[in-house]
């Protein structure tokens, strides 16, 4: 088997369908299969899944365990040489799968790769293509001095604005809505850490990926289509909330070591005053 393509759903069930649909239109000319995992959705989605793609491998959960645990359910039992990722508010164009698996074959010292992703107007989404979160690039981008100077490559470090998108090369970090990773990969780090209900459980596989000194590559050529929020808006106040603390979590495992409890403090702060913020701005919405 070549590839393993993962999907979790929570109540997606018409975004699923179409991702699905996508994969199968898509992607052709090796062996692949795919799996979805669902996390005790209310609406129809198990049911659409076992009537319109019966050849989907299907684990319905009883409960909403997390993204990050509900994929690493899947890659208990994928089959493939290659794995991937794909979230269910996706739509795969022009054969991008097959884009990724012969770069992969192409590059042996490549260890994961990542696509282009798009709005839906298919404007560039820049999280697909990114530096790993520190103290500093993500104050920047946070507190939005990256869209005051997106000239300024040293304040815009984390999306990476003044960098082309239409040129394929190595990076720090991909989106989690869509990546796909040699099985070496899994062998030696495992799945994502299970720590992060939501968020930033993408970010921590590709600075684990780093540490070991892997290259990540992203393929400009394959573009899938990525709509975001899809899940998270039916919750907003606890999308948030994950969200935010998620980056503490991220900054306590890879650099709580690194400073001091006053350091520690201040980026707390930072963080809980953001999401004040947001959370303010959603309710006054």
């Amino acid at each position: 088997m070549k590839l393993s393509i993962i999907l979790v759903n929570w109540n997606t069930c018409d975004l699923t369908r179409q991702a699905l649909a996508s994969v199968y239109k898509e992607t052709s000319g090796f062996d692949f299969e795919v799996i979805v995992v669902d996390n005790n959705s209310a609406d129809n989605s198990v049911e659409m899944v076992k009537k319109e793609f019966p050849q989907v491998v299907l684990i319905e959960n009883k409960d909403n365990l997390g993204f990050g645990k509900a994929n690493n359910q899947a890659l208990k039992i994928a089959q493939g040489d290659y794995l991937m990722f794909l979230n269910t508010d996706v739509v795969v164009l022009d054969r991008a799968l097959n884009k990724l698996v012969n770069y992969l074959d192409q590059h042996a010292d490549v260890m994961m790769v990542g696509p282009r992703l798009l709005n839906k107007d298919l404007t560039f989404q820049h999280a697909c293509r990114r530096m790993l979160p520190n103290p500093i690039n993500s104050f920047f981008y946070l507190f939005g001095l990256t869209r005051v100077f997106k000239n300024n490559k040293s304040v815009n470090e984390y999306k990476q604005y003044s960098t082309d998108p239409e040129i394929t090369a190595p990076t720090q970090a991909l989106s989690g809505a869509a990546m796909m990773f040699r099985r070496q990969v899994y062998a030696q780090i495992g799945g994502f850490d299970e720590v992060f209900f939501m968020y930033g459980e993408d970010l921590d596989f590709c600075k684990r990926v780093l540490d070991k000194g892997w290259k990540t590559v992203y393929v400009s050529d394959a573009k899938i289509i990525h709509f975001g929020g899809q899940s998270s808006g039916k919750r907003k106040v606890k999308s948030l909330l994950n969200f935010y603390e998620a980056m503490w979590l991220y900054y306590k495992k890879h650099f709580y070591n690194k400073y001091n409890i006053v350091f520690h403090f201040l980026v707390w702060l930072g963080i809980k005053t953001k999401m004040f913020i947001a959370l303010v701005k959603n309710y006054l919405k």
